[in-house]
């Protein structure tokens, strides 16, 4: 937990998943000149067949997303980070080995990421201007911990029709939502994005602001935060930890939020709630004046 100035209190989490494979998440947090800009990215995985080892890391792509969304303090558009993002995901493919010519879209996908940003800027200290691609979100708490906006999520609903859809085997789905579904925006059926490095994806980059007011909250999250933003003791123990007048460091808060989580899960299991068992991170940001 930290501040940034005297504008900001903030502090992050980020446990790793039960997939037996690399933690593909990542956040930063940068302040530049009174400017304070956030990001959380989810690197997209990718397939492992029979006895093949997980393939290359989606990590890069992520983590180039949250380099690239730094820049937001130094006053460049939420639309320019982005677009800066994804040429940075070509180079990383491209380092990778992957190309247009080489991609196919199972085994040797293109390394990409989902994500979520924001600034805080000095001259405007109470407006947060955002943006967001996939289901990475934001999540914003007026001083009573009561909701007063969330982004949506359009990749849950597309998973659901894809749990619709009959295919012979695992490949043959994974390379249709990959190669049709993914950053078709001209298509006349319901498509998706993700920052792969190709300049469909910046059709499907989400922004706005919002005015924020002195204790707020935002909440900046991967998808693995999705199922516990909507229940109250997660509600309640991001409320205790941004009203503490003194500061845990970090891996207490990682023991008393993984601790929740370890607990949760399990009732949440029992629902049938899913992707309980993905990369979880996000940051909370309280507006202190």
């Amino acid at each position: 937990m930290g501040t940034l100035g005297s504008v900001i209190k903030f502090f992050a989490f980020q446990q790793g998943n039960d997939k037996h494979k690399p933690n593909e998440d990542a956040y930063s947090c940068t302040q530049l000149e009174g400017n304070n800009s956030f990001a959380v990215a989810d690197g997209v995985s990718r397939s492992v067949y029979g006895d093949m080892r997980y393939p290359l890391s989606a990590l890069p792509a992520a983590e180039e997303f949250c380099m690239s969304m730094s820049l937001l303090a130094s006053g460049i558009s939420v639309p320019t980070a982005f677009a800066l993002a994804n040429t940075q995901i070509i180079l990383v493919n491209e380092k990778a080995g992957i190309t247009p010519d080489t991609v196919d879209y199972l085994g040797n996908d293109y390394i990409c990421c989902e994500g979520a940003a924001g600034v805080l800027e000095k001259k405007y200290p109470k407006k947060f201007s955002y943006g967001y691609i996939g289901d990475c979100g934001i999540l914003v708490y007026d001083d009573h911990f009561l909701p007063v906006f969330l982004s949506d999520n359009p990749m849950g609903i597309a998973e659901q029709f894809r749990e619709g859809f009959e295919f012979k085997d695992k490949s043959e789905q994974r390379i249709f939502w990959r190669q049709k579904l993914r950053n078709h925006p001209d298509c006349r059926f319901m498509t998706y994005g993700a920052l792969t490095g190709e300049a469909s994806a910046l059709s499907y980059m989400k922004t706005g602001s919002i005015d924020l007011e002195a204790g707020d909250t935002v909440i900046m999250f991967s998808d693995g935060i999705y199922p516990f933003i909507f229940d109250h003791r997660f509600r309640r123990l991001v409320a205790s930890l941004v009203k503490l007048e003194g500061m845990f460091c970090q891996e207490v808060i990682n023991m008393i939020l993984g601790n929740y989580i370890m607990e949760t899960r399990e009732k949440m299991q029992q629902r049938g709630v899913g992707n309980l068992d993905d990369d979880k991170t996000f940051i909370a940001l309280t507006v202190v004046s």
